[in-house]
């Protein structure tokens, strides 16, 4: 059957206190977070299954997934690695229709994978769920570059209103201190994008939208459109960059750095932000970015302009 990727099912961000990244949710972007739990199915179908390891908090169309590696113990071991305060992005994952045929061709491609306990997945058949009979595996970075999470968009369900047949993106809320309209890019730093490109590009059908400088971020960088998203592979050029010290966090492969969103009033990100004495990592006239040691451990970034190439309208 052909595959392809619908939208990302949400980044993963590690962190070391979930009460935290609830409160900053709420105080700075003005949004509500809810437990996994409210994910996952009845506890006596998954008796084994952790519970309470996660927040999951919608931003516009992109589902944000807190997960605190202490307390995401999956068959008795935990399986994520702990991370350093305030946390840090680590991967994300894909929802797409054909997942066990893209593992097939990932298999025929030399990209390996592994289930939710880290376990090498066959040859043969893909892993599946710790909490329901479906397929979900990560790719290996040795492989792959980063780990990327593939799982079925028809298992997908509450809270995750993207599930819903029909859903669209909401105009921009009077309500919202930051005039979101959508995630305008995710950036991956790398130091050979070759990787990223076989499995974004060469695997996953993604389209290359622009290439170019990005100069704030210093980085040569390539935006490729997959999906819903935006997906910028960037290369640091300048020893000593911001960029070039966070991708040494998980050399020698890539690192999930950063969220980018198009937002309707920069001015009124800039006062919001100011207003909750949250300082800037680094700006320009057309793009803010936060010191990410103030902001859950996320540099995030706020633009009131499109990458080029990108044809998604605002809502």
């Amino acid at each position: 059957m052909a595959y392809k990727v619908r939208y990302m099912w949400h980044p993963t961000h590690k962190v070391t206190d979930l009460k935290a990244c609830e409160k900053f949710f709420h105080d700075v972007f003005n949004l509500e977070s809810t437990p996994v739990e409210a994910n996952l199915p009845p506890k006596e179908e998954c008796p084994t299954y952790p519970r309470d390891y996660s927040i999951l908090t919608m931003i516009r169309e992109v589902m944000f997934d807190c997960v605190d590696p202490t307390k995401y113990i999956v068959e008795g071991r935990q399986s994520l690695e702990d991370v350093g305060e305030p946390g840090h992005l680590f991967c994300f994952g894909l929802a797409v229709d054909g997942a066990d045929e893209i593992y097939k061709v990932c298999i025929e491609n030399g990209i390996r994978s592994t289930d939710q306990a880290n376990r090498l997945g066959s040859l043969k058949k893909p892993p599946i769920t710790g909490f329901k009979n479906a397929t979900l595996f990560f790719t290996l970075p040795e492989s792959a570059g980063l780990r990327y999470q593939i799982y079925p968009h028809d298992a997908t369900g509450p809270p995750d209103p993207r599930a819903e047949p029909g859903w669209k993106l909401p105009p921009v809320s009077e309500n919202d201190p930051l005039s979101l309209e959508f995630c305008s890019h995710h950036t991956i730093l790398t130091a050979n994008p070759a990787k990223a490109f076989n499995f974004l590009i060469g695997i996953l059908k993604g389209k290359i939208i622009n290439q170019g400088r990005n100069e704030l971020l210093e980085t040569d960088s390539t935006y490729i459109s997959l999906g819903d998203g935006v997906y910028e592979v960037a290369v640091p050029t300048r020893a000593g960059s911001f960029a070039a010290e966070d991708l040494k966090l998980n050399a020698p492969f890539d690192t999930y750095h950063a969220l980018t969103w198009k937002v309707r009033d920069l001015a009124k990100v800039r006062r919001h932000l100011e207003a909750k004495k949250i300082p800037l990592l680094m700006q320009n006239e057309h793009t803010i970015i936060t010191d990410p040691k103030h902001t859950i451990g996320v540099p995030w970034g706020f633009t009131d302009q499109k990458v080029p190439g990108d044809l998604r309208l605002s809502p």
